[in-house]
């Protein structure tokens, strides 16, 4: 059985082991869900049980109802995905009455996941010595912290100020700064703790297996992304250059991807990006890759009615790819004054593009690099962040005025049920 099939079945285990720890269909923030027995996790193999089922909460998440490209692509125009409720998000239509969109419009998967984080932090923290080995207790307890930085990450760049799941102050609603910054000092610990690679059963470092779990890498990206989204600048320059050394470049990256598979609880696609289901207009392609960009045939299937997207590994989903830390580090040095090196870094990013940037301005950088990322993390789901962080959501989406923006537009309403017993009301856009 090869390993992303191995990890697969793993997932579908964890979760049957852990349905005692799940909520209904439309999920609300529940710090009372029922848990294991007291003493149950008292091997590594059920701690990785645990780690297991966050996973698959945070996979709900963003793939349930195609939710990572609804929030990306699918809402900036890029994408578009056929299924009936694709046209409502398209459209802005963000409220409309339907089963799909409730559950978009549902932050509970991601509350899951958080809770489950927590009891893996808290396990790890109780578990009696000798238990897990010093790789074993980094590992997972880097996992976690990594699982909940990006689903805290997720929370506030979809719908703003959310309430906290921490035990401190739980249930109390925090500004979306105060979010990311709690997303950032999470991602800081997990860094620290996770390998460049995992490791198999056996002791050998595992591409395959390491692609599928939080490794250093992809917990460096996400804390530069948050670092960025929170306006500091040069501390995501400092890390970047810090950490991604000529040695590590060569040797040790390493994209991070969501195993997909079956789910008892909620539909997943098997293969979600298939060209069948996911594509873009040759329209909107020739307006983002114009002729003579190689990654036009790189990257797409072009056929006459439109194009899809050429996936390497239909098992998994990259949600942060190493195409994305070049335009990471053009970005912190161009943020920090370092216009020369920025354009070095956006140069490499861009290998295949027509435009020649050596010649960017400080007052034409920002355009090049928006442009960029949106061709290069094409399928990741980032795109409608980037509008947001930018400030482009209005130039790129006149659906939507200044105004509009500034009312909360660009967040997600709320589901019924997220704003259910509890004391939380829809954001003043979507209210009226």
């Amino acid at each position: 059985m090869n390993i992303l099939k191995l990890v697969r079945y793993t997932v579908l285990t964890a979760c049957f082991m852990l349905a005692m720890n799940s909520c209904d269909d439309f999920l609300t923030l529940d710090n009372e869900n029922k848990t294991v027995s007291e003493g149950y996790y008292d091997s590594p193999q059920k701690i990785e049980q645990a780690v297991t089922g966050a996973y698959v909460n945070l996979r709900r998440a963003l793939l349930g109802n195609y939710a990572w490209l609804m929030y990306g692509e699918v809402r900036a125009g890029d994408l578009t995905v056929s299924a009936s409720y694709s046209s409502y998000v398209a459209d802005q239509n963000l409220t409309a009455d339907n089963d799909n969109m409730e559950q978009l419009r549902d932050w509970g998967y991601f509350y899951d996941a958080i809770k489950s984080c927590n009891d893996i932090l808290e396990i790890i923290d109780e578990v009696d010595d000798g238990v897990l080995s010093d790789y074993q207790h980094d590992l997972y307890k880097g996992e976690a912290l990594a699982m909940k930085s990006m689903s805290y990450f997720y929370l506030a760049r979809i719908w703003g100020d959310v309430p906290s799941a921490e035990e401190a102050d739980f249930g109390t609603l925090v500004a979306e700064s105060s979010v990311v910054d709690r997303s950032i000092s999470y991602a800081k610990q997990a860094k620290d703790l996770l390998p460049w690679m995992l490791v198999n059963d056996d002791g050998i470092e595992s591409s395959a297996l390491t692609e599928i779990h939080f490794n250093k890498t992809a917990a460096t990206m996400l804390l530069a992304q948050e670092n960025l989204w929170a306006g500091n600048d040069q501390e995501s320059y400092d890390l970047l250059e810090s950490t991604f050394t000529a040695e590590v470049l060569k040797d040790s990256l390493s994209d991070f991807a969501l195993s997909v598979g079956e789910d008892e609880r909620t539909d997943i696609p098997d293969d979600p990006l298939d060209g069948s289901v996911v594509s873009i207009s040759i329209g909107r392609l020739d307006s983002i890759y114009p002729s003579g960009d190689s990654r036009r045939s790189s990257m797409f299937t072009i056929s006459s009615a439109k194009a899809t997207l050429i996936v390497d590994d239909e098992d998994v989903l990259p949600l942060l790819t190493t195409n994305e830390l070049y335009l990471l580090l053009a970005e912190s040095a161009w943020k920090t004054n370092r216009l020369g090196v920025a354009i070095s870094y956006i140069s490499s990013a861009a290998s295949g593009a027509t435009e020649d940037y050596s010649t960017l301005t400080d007052d034409t950088f920002e355009d090049a690099l928006v442009l960029e990322r949106q061709r290069l993390l094409m399928g990741t789901g980032q795109r409608f962040f980037d509008l947001i962080r930018f400030g482009k959501v209005s130039s790129m989406l006149p659906f939507y005025s200044e105004s509009d923006v500034s009312d909360g537009a660009a967040y997600w309403p709320l589901s019924t049920s997220s704003m259910s017993d509890n004391s939380l009301s829809q954001n003043s856009y979507w209210s009226e």
